[in-house]
């Protein structure tokens, strides 16, 4: 392995890190199948000329994603291959997975409305006056919903928007194509909730299983406009991921 070096340090990547990076890229491109096996620790160890607490390092590190499943006298089973949502980043999730194979359906057409009493407290008084432009949407992956989410949109200076097709198209690429509107920034608050049955019922999982619940402000290079979203996500095939 070829060290990284910088100016007059060496920076040498650890091995357990190796192995995980190596069988993870393997199985993001389906290398693996659902149900197999990967090798051995013993095939790792002679691979990689190493030891077993390395490969176990790495192999509890995919398990801990949800890459792969491991059971004592069997080893490690591939769950399946796992994507980044991209719902942590600003540059959506149409970026993060890909619009060929992302689809994007509207539940509720983008309309006027008065901002919901939860949000009105962080509203300035222009945002307030204005309303909000607010609609739903259904991110569906593989035929699968995996999230829903509702978005409210200041309605100041997006003239235009609520006669703007959605469907099948990345928000944030329509407001900067139309717009010329880009993202500055912003927060958002995550935790895990049990879904409830509206909510079950369009991601089509049980009611009371764990999801992913997203709060978000995003700030724009707009004055007195922000985009505000409201998360739900099943992430039983998929993971969230972010860079800093």
């Amino acid at each position: 392995m070829s060290p990284i070096r910088t100016r007059n340090k060496r920076l040498v990547i650890p091995l357990h890190e190796r192995v995980t990076a190596d069988l993870r890229k393997d199985l993001e491109k389906g290398i693996y199948k659902t149900g197999d096996l990967l090798p051995s620790e013993n095939d790792l160890c002679a691979s990689y000329g190493t030891t077993r607490p390395t490969v176990r390092q790495a192999l509890l590190t995919l398990e801990n994603l949800g890459f792969i499943i491991r059971q004592k006298g069997k080893g490690s089973i591939v769950a399946g291959p796992k994507r980044a949502l991209g719902i942590l980043s600003v540059s959506g999730v149409t970026a993060g997975i890909g619009p060929e194979q992302l689809k994007t359906s509207i539940l509720h057409k983008p309309t006027v409305k008065e901002w919901p009493a939860e949000l009105i407290p962080e509203l300035s008084e222009a945002e307030r006056a204005a309303g909000c432009i607010y609609f739903t949407r259904l991110r569906i992956i593989s035929d699968r919903p995996v999230l829903f989410e509702e978005t409210f949109i200041s309605n100041i200076g997006l003239k235009g928007l609520l006669k703007s097709n959605l469907e099948n198209r990345s928000l944030f690429k329509t407001l900067n194509e139309r717009y010329n509107l880009t993202i500055k920034g912003g927060m958002q608050r995550i935790w895990a909730k049990k879904a409830d049955k509206a909510t079950s019922e369009l991601l089509r999982i049980k009611v009371n299983s764990p999801v992913v619940y997203v709060k978000r402000k995003l700030n724009t290079n707009f004055k007195n406009v922000s985009i505000y979203s409201w998360l739900y996500c099943d992430t039983q095939d998929y993971y969230l991921e972010d860079y800093f």
